[in-house]
C-alpha cells in the first residue's frame, strides 16, 4: 500500500472532513492535505515524514482538527495492521497563508510495517 494512501484512508475514516492530496479548485472550509515530506526508510521498515495541511473554519478550529488528525494517526498506530508509530514532529500556525482562512501545518514521522 502507498504509505499517502494509508494516511488519506485512516484519516478520512476517523474525521469528517475531506481528506485529500490536493487541495480541490473549490476548496471546502474544513479541510486536510497529506504530503510526503521526508523518507528515512530501511530494508525493514518504510518511516516516511508526512506533511498535513489543516484547513478550519477559526484557529481553533483548525488547531483542534490538527490535533485530531494527529490522535487519529497514533490511535491507529495501536489498531492497524500496517502502521506502528505516528510521532509529531510539529504543529505550528500557518502565519503565511493567503488563503485569508485559518492554517495550520503538521509534520509527523510514521513507522510502516512492510
Amino acid at each position: 500500500m502507498d504509505d499517502i494512501a494509508l494516511v488519506v484512508g485512516i484519516l478520512q475514516d476517523a474525521l469528517n472532513v475531506p481528506v485529500s492530496t490536493e487541495v480541490p479548485a473549490q476548496r471546502p472550509t474544513r479541510l486536510i492535505t497529506v504530503a510526503l515530506t521526508g523518507d528515512r526508510s530501511d530494508e525493514f521498515l518504510r518511516r516516511p515524514t508526512v506533511s498535513l495541511t489543516v484547513w478550519g473554519r477559526s484557529d481553533a478550529d483548525a488547531h483542534s482538527l490538527a490535533l485530531s488528525a494527529w490522535h487519529a494517526l497514533t490511535d491507529a498506530a495501536q489498531t492497524h495492521d500496517l502502521l506502528s508509530s505516528a510521532d509529531l514532529q510539529t504543529m505550528s500556525r500557518d502565519e503565511w497563508t493567503n488563503t485569508g482562512q485559518s492554517r495550520y501545518l503538521v509534520e509527523i514521522d510514521l513507522t510502516i510495517n512492510i
